[in-house]
């Protein structure tokens, strides 16, 4: 009992520590200060300057996790931008089906060499299985409950029925 319970002491002080580490408090809105915005991938920056036009914001404000990384082993990446995690006043990012979603492959320059998805979902998460890029999205309505796992061919996502990936940070 008392392992379990040092163990849930750890984990919760590693996720305060992770909280304030990345500079955003957690669950709240936090500023982007232009240092950190220097550090985004390009293509990250040019999604947040797009929103912060099209959402009339002076500042651009987020919460953790509007962007994740997957690691492609020769250097480019699979960026995936939250956009519920990024602060627009006029709901131009969100609708009842979900919020928008953009899949981006980057390369190791941090600018975009292609955009593989785009839509407005309650979530989506991308992951590497047996060589293959796995783009997982959540696109339930209401009761209705939908999954989809599209499988990347080289050209394009396709459905796909394959589970067991590992996941992107």
């Amino acid at each position: 009992m008392l392992k379990l319970a040092l163990a849930l002491a750890f984990c919760l002080a590693a996720a305060d520590a992770q909280g304030r580490a990345s500079g955003a408090a957690q669950g709240g809105w936090s500023k982007l200060s232009a240092a950190q915005m220097h550090r985004l991938p390009g293509v990250v920056r040019l999604a947040l300057h797009q929103v912060q036009a099209g959402c009339g914001a002076d500042a651009i404000r987020v919460k953790n996790g509007f962007a994740t990384y997957l690691p492609i082993s020769d250097g480019r990446q699979v960026i995936t931008i939250h956009f519920e995690h990024v602060e627009c006043g006029n709901g131009q990012l969100c609708a009842p089906e979900g919020c928008l979603h953009r899949v981006l492959f980057s390369g190791a320059d941090g600018k975009i060499q292609r955009e593989i998805w785009r839509g407005k979902v309650r979530e989506i998460d991308t992951a590497f299985f047996a060589g293959s890029l796995l783009v997982e999205i959540d696109c339930s309505q209401g009761d209705s409950i939908c999954k989809r796992q599209l499988k990347w061919n080289g050209k394009s996502l396709q459905i796909s029925t394959s589970s067991g990936a590992i996941r992107a940070r």
